[in-house]
């Protein structure tokens, strides 16, 4: 037995020469997906497996993230970010990037459809005839495969497969179970890393239009965003997601970390991950507040953070939101004019446990939300009062497309980028 406090308990009854993989702790503040199946793979090659890879589902890093999860005999698309070990030859069978459809009666589609680790002999002659001959060839080299599934916020986002040469023993219930905790492990980080990568691309977009449910047809709702860090970090404390909800409406969340940097990025991808969450449980702007507050309370490491959460029905033109210490939105009016609604400011995250009010406001048709954090507004030599009646200048009377509208407002406002800045413009059709 391993005296390393990091090795998995039990490695002393696992075969020989094929030890249980150590409790690697992942980095969740990085924007790169690629970096964390590369970390995985050094943790269980050799040692663990003879060879592994890393799928997450395409829809993930280049299509639609709310698109239901595969069900039934859907053919899963995934994309390899990571294989291992590195290849003798010059080309590699199994290269990072490499898109597959994964037959629908395959081990691996039914890893990620049941949500559970497979072990498996063979990966099917479907799943053959669909790789390089390149990779059927090393594929030869295996005799025993596990996949375990990679799970974000309770769905199978991916799998981790690890693979056994001929020489090699089969894999077991021991095995099946520490491959499942690494890919837990893996999906948290993963989670993370998924974030981030969204919030640093250009944020724009279109909640498609569903069958009309009263007889107010809903349309498009327009949203645009931006989400820079602070000048000279990688990473900050901001963030903000877009939830489509039932009935047609949208959540907003925009929310602020004290601090820059990889420390308030971590506790950022941890509360953006529990704001999603309940915001995707259709909970009330309010309730939404009151459980974040706990969840930040909750975190190892002392933590003060603003967030507004916002719900825009586009049927009934109207908006319900709550804030916990953040700055209030601005509404640019169809007539040209902008103000600031009378909101009940909550406190802050993470100070004590706390209630927090919630406020409904009417949406003319073609009134434009605006929701901002402090770093957009507020730099050393400007208040962030002086900063709000900028970026109500900035929008009012705007008719131009959102985007170009955020690209303006942050290059207007920014002011050398002092603190991480975060805007996200949402307008209601029609007007």
């Amino acid at each position: 037995m391993s005296n390393d406090p990091g090795v998995t308990a039990g490695r002393d009854v696992a075969p020989a020469d094929y030890l249980l993989p150590p409790r690697l702790i992942l980095p969740d503040a990085t924007p790169d997906p690629e970096l964390l199946a590369s970390r995985v793979l050094r943790a269980v090659v050799p040692g663990f497996a003879d060879g592994a890879a890393v799928f997450v589902l395409e829809r993930l890093l280049s299509g639609d993230p709310a698109e239901p999860a595969v069900t039934g005999p859907a053919e899963p698309l995934v994309r390899r970010l990571a294989a291992g070990p590195a290849p003798a030859a010059a080309q590699d069978p199994f290269p990072s990037g490499e898109v597959i459809a994964l037959p629908a009666d395959s081990p691996l589609a039914r890893c990620v459809r049941e949500g559970d680790p497979v072990i498996f002999t063979d990966p099917g002659g479907a799943m053959r005839r669909r790789i390089s001959r390149g990779a059927r060839t090393a594929l030869g080299r295996y005799a025993a495969f596990l996949a375990a599934p990679v799970i974000i916020r309770g769905t199978t986002a991916g799998f981790l497969v690890l693979a056994r040469g001929h020489a090699a023993p089969a894999f077991r219930d021991i095995d099946r179970q520490a491959a499942a905790d690494l890919a837990a492990r893996v999906g948290v980080a993963l989670g993370g890393s998924l974030a981030l990568m969204r919030r640093r691309s250009v944020a724009e977009a279109l909640v498609p239009p569903r069958p009309a449910v009263s007889h107010v047809a809903p349309g498009q709702l327009e949203i645009a965003g931006r989400c820079l860090p602070a000048t000279g970090y990688d990473s900050g404390g901001d963030w903000y997601d877009i939830i489509p909800l039932p009935g047609d409406r949208t959540g907003l969340i925009v929310g602020d970390v004290m601090g820059h940097g990889p420390e308030a990025a971590t506790v950022m991808t941890r509360l953006s991950a529990a704001a999603f969450t309940l915001a995707d449980l259709d909970l009330p702007p309010a309730e939404v507040m009151r459980q974040l507050n706990r969840t930040a309370i909750a975190l190892p490491q002392a933590t003060l953070a603003t967030c507004a959460y916002a719900v825009i029905d586009p049927g009934s033109r109207s908006c319900a939101i709550a804030t916990a210490g953040h700055l209030p939105p601005v509404l640019a009016m169809p007539d040209g004019t902008t103000r600031i609604p009378d909101l009940a400011g909550g406190q802050s995250l993470g100070v004590t446990p706390a209630s927090y009010g919630q406020a409904h406001i009417r949406l003319w048709p073609g009134t434009i939300l605006a929701l901002y954090t402090d770093g957009l507004v507020e730099t050393r030599t400007r208040s962030f009062d002086q900063g709000i009646v900028g970026l109500r200048s900035a929008l009012s009377g705007q008719r131009r497309d959102l985007d170009t509208t955020c690209e303006e407002i942050v290059t207007a406002l920014g002011e050398g980028n002092e603190d991480d800045i975060t805007v996200v413009l949402a307008r209601v059709p029609g007007g």
